[in-house]
């Protein structure tokens, strides 16, 4: 950008003129902030509510549509706040599977504000619903794009408040029960994470994730680069709801409404897999061929005890549940492998997931509302109420099964 001359230590800056397209990167995170704020000011016209939260949504999956596009066409795009140099700004670095991720999710979140359009109550539009779920967007958006290990941590930070605030909303006793455990095992989670991002910044002396990738792997460090992979690893796995701290998620995403089950599974595991792929497997490749045995198991426990455990159940959003857990034993899966094929059987299985998902915890919503139960002993007759609906639903079942051609 133009302006006074600036040092740079490290070679790569490129003065060029800023246009609009630029600032595509950060849209995806500046936009439902805005709305956030707006939808936070104007709680008390619920009237007005679905309308603006749409909107936003809307507009955020264009921003993440044309990001991904410039992204498919000139490569990754990075952009640094002010005038910091990397490695010593904040990062914005946007990569095919971030935007990918990025893109997914805003879809899905346009999907779920068109639902709680027809479901979300004056008393939870009122208490702050929309706000909640604009904030969450604008944590998960941020923690695929960007490109600084502590701002990682903080758009967790914001996605975990905002969840926080979306499954309590509505005060019920097994949604106050279900928040205790979702917000016990993240939290702790979180402060692992915190720890190991102190002892890494310690030994490097920097947050940019490029600059630490240099130096972790340029073999001039000295400190226990193992165990702080270790760290990263087990803090994103709890998050993720892998094998054998993955009992948080059944316990927890059956109690709040049906919209807010369906976009936490098809959206906050799988920041917590992206975080393992983009930490564990990019910054400390040699470290994690160490313990690849280790995540190879813990991914097959994560998918034995996902299906088991949605044998067991009769409540159709516990039996999902177990489900999402299951497919974070897959994708786990090819962390273990660690190859490009890996990589690839990650990103293609998690957009699949977030999308099927997603479906299945809506259409759980919508069952539930034809049956008046949750208990799959109780439900019946749905064909004969609606026919379409139940071919729909047979499609989902078939693609969560992954029967051809789904």
């Amino acid at each position: 950008s133009k302006g006074p001359e600036i040092s740079d230590v490290t070679g790569i800056l490129v003065n060029a003129d800023l246009q609009p397209a630029d600032f595509l990167i950060v849209a995806p995170v500046v936009i439902p902030i805005l709305f956030s704020a707006l939808l936070l000011m104007l709680r008390t016209q619920t009237k007005a509510q679905s309308y603006i939260a749409v909107s936003g949504m809307a507009l955020l999956s264009l921003s993440c549509f044309g990001l991904l596009q410039r992204v498919l066409e000139s490569g990754p795009v990075t952009m640094t706040m002010a005038r910091w140099v990397p490695p010593f700004g904040i990062s914005f670095s946007v990569d095919i599977a971030g935007a990918l991720l990025a893109f997914t999710s805003s879809v899905i979140a346009l999907v779920g504000c068109i639902y709680a359009s027809a479901t979300a109550s004056k008393l939870e539009m009122r208490y702050g619903f929309y706000p909640f779920f604009m904030a969450m967007m604008a944590g998960v958006c941020g923690a695929f794009l960007t490109g600084d290990i502590f701002n990682l941590y903080v758009w967790f930070e914001v996605l975990l408040i905002s969840s926080f605030g979306m499954i309590v909303l509505g005060s019920e006793k097994n949604q106050l029960d279900g928040t205790m455990k979702y917000a016990f095992l993240n939290l702790v989670a979180t402060t692992m994470f915190l720890m190991a991002t102190g002892y890494l910044y310690g030994i490097t002396g920097t947050l940019n994730m490029a600059d630490i990738w240099t130096k972790v792997n340029s073999g001039l460090l000295e400190g226990p680069l193992t165990t702080i992979a270790v760290l990263y690893f087990l803090a994103f796995a709890m998050k993720a709801a892998a094998f054998p701290m993955n009992f948080w998620l059944p316990a927890s995403y059956h109690t709040p409404k049906f919209l807010v089950s369906a976009v936490f599974a098809g959206l906050l595991t799988k920041v917590g897999v992206y975080a393992l792929l983009r930490v564990t497997l990019m910054l400390f490749s040699d470290q994690r061929d160490l313990f690849a045995e280790v995540i190879g198991w813990v991914a097959a426990l994560t998918m034995i005890a996902g299906v088991m455990g949605a044998l067991a159940q009769s409540d159709i959003r516990r039996v999902f549940g177990y489900l999402v857990i299951s497919g974070i034993g897959t994708m786990l899966a090819g962390l273990a492998i660690g190859s490009v094929t890996g990589i690839t059987g990650i990103l293609v299985y998690a957009v699949h997931s977030m999308i099927v998902m997603t479906a299945l915890y809506l259409a759980a919503g919508v069952v539930g509302r034809l049956a008046n139960s949750n208990d799959l002993r109780e439900v019946g007759g749905i064909y004969a109420a609606s026919p379409m609906f139940a071919a729909g639903f047979l499609i989902l079942a078939l693609s969560v099964s992954g029967l051809p051609p789904t």
